[in-house]
């Protein structure tokens, strides 16, 4: 496997309540699934083991849902990478160094890391190399994600050997909401009292509307918290609005309130018929993690895993 090039600051733990972060990253998401706005706790996994005694935390599962779809080949401003043979520039060699950046050790023994790709590697995949020599993926449309690594302690070496961004294989159309089913279904089995349970979406958010609007990805990430799942959302593009390869504010806004991640909830949030979204989509503030290039993404990732972490590396 290639060595990482891109150190990370792995960052102490916030207090329950949090700090605001310039990439939106507070929350105000209880870990109860019946929360209400006004509950406005932390994101923490922290339970007490008895009285007198000093608090304990365990360890919450996060599985990383990476998104593999063949817009990722390009640079985060939407322009085709030029920098071969490795295309450090592009998106998915960005996304995968990020991931393996925020998932090694010492955090991965502090949060429980566990690996999706979406949709699921088939016939007709293509490489990083193949796509920005304009060869198109030929694989099934909309099929779901696949677990790779399921979410356990020190994970992160497996994680980062099962990763390549010059071997694993990019595909057509964005399956987000089965995507979003698949690693669900997976955490449920796993479930355990006491232990917190997160999904950290790491997309650039284009055309899943035109390539695959069903299932709807925010009714999916509203059912996925009433399960007792919350969702970080990274959007990955240098420009949030929506347009071609832009990773749409107003979706992944949304998004972020229907996973119960999004900063000051009760300001910023509201329910609606069928579980939360944003109560401005488009003229409030950014509520998703937003990230435009390596460096912004490594400290996304970080902003999200140091609200859950348990007794995190200093």
């Amino acid at each position: 496997m290639r060595s990482i090039v891109l150190s990370v600051c792995l960052l102490a733990c916030s207090s329950a309540e949090g700090s605001k972060d310039d990439l939106a990253t507070d929350s105000g998401a209880s870990s109860d699934t019946t929360m209400t706005l006004e509950d406005t706790g932390g994101l923490g996994g922290e339970v007490s083991p008895g009285e007198g005694g000093p608090p304990a935390c365990i360890p919450p599962d996060m599985l990383i849902a990476l998104d593999r779809t063949l817009t990722m080949h390009r640079k985060p401003d939407a322009s085709t990478p030029t920098d071969g043979p490795d295309y450090k520039s592009s998106k998915w060699w960005q996304a995968i160094t990020a991931i393996e950046n925020v998932a090694r050790a010492p955090l991965d023994t502090t949060i429980r890391f566990g690996l999706e790709l979406w949709p699921k590697e088939s016939p007709g995949c293509i490489t990083l190399a193949q796509r920005i020599a304009e060869q198109m993926a030929t694989n099934p449309m909309c099929e779901t994600g696949e677990i790779l690594v399921s979410p356990a302690l020190s994970t992160g070496s497996k994680i980062s050997a099962l990763l390549d961004p010059a071997t694993t294989k990019i595909c057509t159309t964005t399956p987000t909401g089965q995507g979003l089913i698949e690693g669900a279904a997976h955490l449920v089995k796993m479930k355990e009292t006491g232990r917190d349970q997160y999904i950290l979406l790491v997309t650039d958010g284009a055309d899943w509307d035109k390539s695959c609007p069903t299932p709807d990805p925010l009714q999916i990430t509203q059912e996925n918290a009433k399960k007792g799942i919350k969702t970080f959302i990274l959007g990955f593009s240098n420009d949030g609005t929506l347009v071609d390869n832009g990773v749409g504010v107003p979706f992944l806004n949304d998004m972020a309130c229907a996973g119960q991640t999004a900063p000051d909830m009760a300001k910023n949030c509201k329910m609606g018929a069928t579980g939360y979204v944003a109560v401005d989509n488009t003229k409030g503030p950014i509520l998703f993690l937003q990230a435009g290039d390596a460096a912004t993404l490594d400290k996304a990732m970080q902003a999200a895993t140091k609200q859950i972490c348990c007794d995190c590396p200093k």
